[in-house]
């Protein structure tokens, strides 16, 4: 992938970058040390500050309604009369050809109330500017089932399959109102307050197995009044949230995780979905946000303080300034993706700015280095960081120095390009002992491919994410090696688009809440530091490899190095849908037998569709679904998969859970 650099070139490349860098930080650090950025900022297009009502002037819902379609190129669910406070969906989204467009959106409500529905499309963000979530009431947000290709919602499927690249946070909805949020992977839930019923997907039938195809999908530090409905969702997980007394968390097809949640899981009968439920969340910084204080007429970056063994939401406490670190935007770089390039931005965090990446695309030529403790970076909008098309190979995109502290950076999709990296995100270049709080990574998502058929140029890097540092914390990581590609919506084939990982962690105590990977060319997953732990983990195996490259190379979904002694993995499942080769993977996972400290729980593989499978969910193991499995299989992705209570297996390796 890489041109045939070595491991030593790779390093002086970043070495002359950081050089370059350096340079260019002095001399701008000191022609503008002195210098404040703008508060109020100047806002870029794509940013969208909507006052509360009472100061708005025109139509609101026509505004927001604009904004989904785009000017009208995609279609809008409408607020019909007959819809509110009821439990009837009516309609789909159709953003047919929008999944891989360039366009980026940002809708921030000012705090009060909004009376008015916003329907999230494809690389929006709704945003509320309160303290907390309190603070901005919206009548509805809303995501439903999408459309095919044709523009037509065929049974089942597409469902919600392919609703990526959207996120809702800090606001309130109106009450007893249910919110429809039919959503996959990339679209998280962060730090709202739904003051009734939460639907993450929806029937296009009729029963529960006629729930439409959804593949999410991540919640985090918030509160839903009237329980959660995951219905036809794969998987989903819930961290640090809430259910009133009463109500509870109920169906999904395979998979649910709730860490540190509030609320029961509604077993039904024969139910084939499993709950993994972790009391507490034992380190978590929540995400940081973005604040307006009307009174001074400035805004303000939260960055919430790092808790330990949490339950619950935090933001209750956010009243108490002890809880967040207050950011003034005079403080606070705020880039526009037509302007800024990775020099500036470098520059900024070497003044100690934190950055705020407005929507849009930012095409760079040398890595974003992070080279300060305390850096804040945070995207709106699924900000997207890509080579630029002059740019040459890159050891990665963004690079975070060895040996800082208290880093953060957030909701920042990053993209490969033609010329290759060795990775997207490269944290540190060896494992250190510095700190227990190295620092956080939120909303990162690393496509590689989509945008681009056979004709044009393929895409590449050796790894999406690559963690040398220790004690890193990630919360929310969808790594993709895209299945499909626009404009024609055609599966990818003959391992175009290479990447060889979705991730590779070496660095020690690195902990990571929902880990989404699929479609690497070898192991999706590589672990190698002490006491890594992973709370959810979805996977597919690549859909166009051969028996020849793949499965006869032993390659697996998630792997645990040999020499590993401590690990903790809950609520794992590798999938398969081997679409144009009959192919057999060994294992699902892989993971050393002689470790008492090795913590599997919840494991299982599902064979998807196609040909082929996986022979052993763990290797040498459990038989796993298809062809080559003892237990029987369907067609119907909500009973293909076998599952073993692991009675005649070690309790102490395998937990409580199943095989």
């Amino acid at each position: 992938i890489c041109k045939g650099r070595q491991p030593r070139e790779e390093v002086e490349q970043v070495e002359q970058v950081e050089t370059r860098s350096m340079l260019l930080d002095s001399a701008l650090a000191q022609a503008s040390r002195a210098m404040k950025e703008s508060n109020p900022p100047t806002w870029p297009a794509s940013v969208h500050v909507i006052e509360p009502d009472g100061k708005f002037v025109g139509d609101k819902q026509e505004l927001f309604d604009n904004i989904f379609s785009d000017g009208g190129k995609y279609s809008v669910h409408p607020w019909g009369a007959e819809f509110p406070n009821t439990d009837r969906y009516g309609g789909y989204f159709n953003e047919t050809g929008r999944d891989f467009c360039a366009k980026r959106t940002v809708v921030l409500l000012k705090p009060g109330v909004h009376r008015a529905k916003f329907n999230v499309g494809f690389y929006n963000s709704l945003m509320g500017l309160g303290r907390d979530p309190g603070a901005v009431e919206i009548d509805a947000f809303e995501v439903l089932n999408g459309v095919g290709a044709d523009g037509v919602q065929h049974s089942l499927c597409p469902g919600a399959l392919d609703n990526f690249w959207r996120s809702v946070e800090n606001v309130t909805t109106a009450q007893g109102r249910s919110i429809y949020y039919f959503v996959s992977q990339a679209s998280p839930l962060r730090k709202v307050h739904i003051r009734g019923e939460l639907r993450l997907s929806g029937p296009v039938g009729g029963g529960i197995y006629d729930w439409g195809y959804a593949s999410g999908g991540f919640a985090a530090d918030s509160k839903v009044d009237g329980g959660v409905e995951f219905g036809g969702q794969q998987q989903f997980i819930t961290r640090n949230s809430e259910v009133l007394a009463g109500c509870v968390y109920k169906h999904g097809a395979w998979s649910n995780v709730l860490v540190g949640s509030k609320g029961e899981y509604q077993h039904e009968q024969n139910q084939l979905a499993r709950v993994t439920e972790v009391p507490c969340t034992e380190r978590i910084a929540e995400k940081p946000y973005i604040m307006f204080e009307e009174a001074e007429n400035k805004y303000f970056l939260m960055v919430p303080q790092p808790e330990h063994n949490k339950k619950g939401v935090s933001w209750e406490r956010y009243a108490d300034d002890s809880a967040t670190h207050k950011i003034d935007f005079e403080n606070v770089y705020v880039a526009d993706a037509e302007t800024a390039t990775a020099a500036t931005i470098n520059a900024k965090i070497a003044e100690g700015k934190a950055i705020v990446l407005t929507p849009g695309v930012y095409k760079i030529s040398e890595p974003i280095i992070v080279s300060r403790s305390g850096t804040v970076i945070l995207g709106l909008g699924m900000a997207t960081v890509m080579p630029a098309q002059e740019a040459q190979w890159m050891d990665s995109l963004i690079f975070v120095k060895d040996n800082l502290q208290d880093i953060r950076i957030a909701a920042v999709l990053l993209e490969a390009g033609s010329r290759g990296s060795d990775a997207l995100l490269k944290w540190g270049t060896r494992r250190d002992s510095t700190g227990a709080n190295t620092g956080f990574l939120y909303d990162i998502f690393c496509r590689v491919g989509g945008d681009r058929d056979a004709s044009m140029p393929e895409v590449m890097t050796n790894t999406m994410i690559q963690i040398n540092s220790s004690n890193v914390v990630g919360d929310n990581l969808w790594l993709w090696r895209a299945d499909h590609e626009g404009p024609r919506n055609i599966g990818v084939t003959h391992s175009r688009n290479k990447v060889w990982n979705a991730l590779q962690v070496n660095g020690d105590n690195v902990t990571i809440y929902g880990l989404f990977a699929e479609h690497a060319l070898h192991d999706q997953v590589v672990w190698n530091g002490e006491n890594g732990k992973t709370f959810f983990f979805q996977c597919e195996l690549p859909y166009d490899v051969t028996q020849q490259n793949f499965g006869d190379a032993g390659y697996s979904g998630y792997v645990i190095g040999d020499h590993v002694k401590e690990h903790d993995l809950r609520g794992a499942g590798v999938y398969t849908f081997f679409r144009d080769f009959d192919v057999h993977a060994s294992s699902g996972f892989r993971a050393p037998e002689d470790a008492n400290g090795i913590r599997l729980q919840n494991i299982f593989c599902v064979f998807l569709d196609g040909q082929g499978g996986i022979d052993h969910v763990l290797k040498g193991r459990a038989p796993a679904p298809g062809p080559t499995a003892k237990a029987a299989r369907t067609t119907s992705a909500e009973t293909c998969f076998s599952l073993s209570d692991g009675a005649d297996l070690p309790s102490a390796f395998y937990g409580d859970g199943f095989v």
